[in-house]
């Protein structure tokens, strides 16, 4: 039977001046202040109270105070709140934005690429080119963000996720690069900068896991300048002890002559897993890498491959590069390597950690197909205070084939750390000090100097070591001061074949020393012209 008709529920309604107390339960709508109310009932009915309790609608004053924001600081310091201003929920919340604003899901499966490019856009191409307040932090909440296309950063881009391992941008599939930086047209690669587009420049990236399913570029830092990117790790797909893949780089760069890529630092960030961990040709200046972890690769950081000093944005190749406080390990070849091609200067590596799994071809510590850790070809290179483990361990591997290849090899200086020896006393057949400098090839080339101090009881000497060899043989002169007595010790130097070969290719420190009834202690800080 079909409902025809149902009986009308009333209840009270009026102005607000005229609202009564409600029985328990009862409804009171106020006309003029559009607000509703519902009795509380009596104490003995259980309730805390008598009198009407507000139902929240659009028009309380509870559901508008709630919409509002006002900052009280730590514990609700009144002094802070009472100089604090009240904003809308809405202004407060839209300080950061979110890629999950736009649709992304960060999900593991769902393609989140035209999600993140059109945040991107939104926030940071806008409309007028100007408008600062566009600016604001992107937020990558903890996921996986897997990707199908190519990520385009422009200019003010400020990408913030939560930390390594944690927000992961996932190249699936073949295809394009990760991620590249464009202008504020979307323009990239060499198109850069086309029609007055502003290029890419102050961008920042931050606690974000950029993974590689192919061996394609990771990020691509195109014609920019005064970017940063801090504890992000770049991550592909290249295995421990596989060919050199070109295509295979975890950051690379292309630049115009006209427009190059300055000032950029990678702060606390890791790079793993790619064929070429650093891969810089065009045209670049001023790019830092702070304690980072470089690991898995078959070249660490390659500089000037296809430098060639003529083409357009390959005219100088990178300049001032400088390594910094950071790790290498498990890497093929070279952790740092300089080709001689157009105007590379100036690459730095200080106080690095270089483990005994570099260089060696993935064969193990004293092969003898083992390289330089850093290879060094063009003019005003330097290793300071750097640190080979490998070095350390040539005597102790118990290999037959000995380390042949030097710690750094090329066109640049080597300065050591300060290391102290302990030299026996009453040596008088001369005694290897352990410091040994192989060339690694037939052709030694080598000026070294040693700085050093020996004190041997109350007697103390400093000095400098000077060492000249070559194939033909290595001269020195030991130039000193002592503080009373002669110390006793005499310092010479050999050429030897301190491996499996046949060819001289070590230079020794070698030591002998008198009967005066104690050991000397030798520190030495080690300078060397490679």
């Amino acid at each position: 039977m079909p409902i025809v008709q149902i009986s009308r529920i009333q209840h009270r309604r009026g102005k607000s001046t005229d609202l009564p107390q409600l029985a328990a339960g009862e409804l009171g709508w106020v006309i003029d202040d559009q607000k509703l109310y519902i009795g509380n009932g009596t104490l003995a009915d259980g309730a805390p109270a008598i009198g009407n309790t507000e139902i929240v609608t659009t028009g309380s004053s509870a559901f508008g105070a709630a919409l509002k924001y006002l900052y009280h600081g730590y514990l609700g310091d009144p002094g802070i709140s009472g100089d604090a201003t009240q904003r809308t929920l809405q202004t407060k919340l839209d300080e950061r934005v979110s890629v999950k604003d736009f649709n992304a899901k960060g999900d593991g499966s769902t393609d989140d690429a035209s999600a993140i490019n059109k945040a991107l856009e939104k926030l940071y191409r806008n409309t007028d080119k100007t408008d600062v307040r566009a600016r604001r932090i992107l937020f990558f909440p903890a996921g996986q963000y897997n990707i199908t296309a190519e990520i385009k950063i422009p200019p003010y881009a400020h990408l913030v996720g939560e930390g390594q391992d944690k927000t992961i941008l996932y190249r699936t599939g073949s295809g394009d690069n990760l991620a590249v930086t464009v202008d504020n047209a979307g323009n990239g690669h060499g198109s850069i900068g086309s029609g007055s587009a502003v290029t890419p420049k102050n961008i920042s990236i931050e606690g974000i896991t950029f993974k590689q399913g192919t061996a394609k570029v990771g990020l691509s830092i195109d014609s920019t300048t005064n970017s940063y990117a801090r504890n992000c790790k770049w991550q592909g797909t290249y295995a421990s002890g596989g060919a050199d893949a070109s295509g295979s780089k975890a950051v690379s760069n292309q630049s115009t002559t006209a427009l190059p890529s300055s000032n950029v630092v990678f702060d606390q960030c890791s790079f793993t897993k790619y064929a070429r961990l650093i891969d810089l040709s065009h045209d670049i200046t001023s790019v830092r890498f702070r304690d980072c972890d470089f690991s898995v690769a078959y070249y660490g950081a390659r500089l000037g491959q296809a430098t060639n000093g003529s083409a357009n944005g390959l005219i100088t190749g990178p300049r001032n590069i400088q390594f910094l406080n950071s790790r290498w390990s498990d890497i093929g070849q070279n952790a740092i390597s300089v080709l001689n091609n157009g105007g590379i200067k100036n690459v730095v590596s200080f106080g690095n950690w270089y483990a005994k799994t570099v260089g060696n071809n993935f064969e193990g510590v004293g092969s003898i197909r083992e390289v330089p850790v850093v290879d060094y070809n063009a003019d005003e290179c330097e290793s300071i205070a750097d640190y080979f483990e490998r070095s350390d361990l040539r005597r102790t591997d118990g290999s037959s084939e000995l380390n042949m290849a030097p710690e750094v090899q090329g066109i640049g200086k080597q300065v050591k750390a300060v290391k102290q020896i302990s030299l026996a006393n009453n040596t008088s057949t001369a005694t290897t000090t352990t410091l040994e400098f192989p060339s690694g090839s037939a052709s030694l080339g080598k000026s070294i100097v040693l700085n050093y101090k020996i004190e041997r009881g109350a007697n103390l000497r400093v000095g400098t070591f000077t060492m000249c060899a070559s194939s033909a043989g290595v001269q020195y002169d030991d130039n000193f001061n002592e503080s009373a007595s002669d110390v006793g010790v005499e310092l010479t130097a050999v050429i030897g074949r301190d491996d499996s070969t046949s060819l001289d290719k070590t230079v020794i420190v070698k030591y002998t020393t008198t009967n005066s009834g104690s050991a000397a202690t030798m520190d030495v800080e080690v300078e060397t012209l490679v």
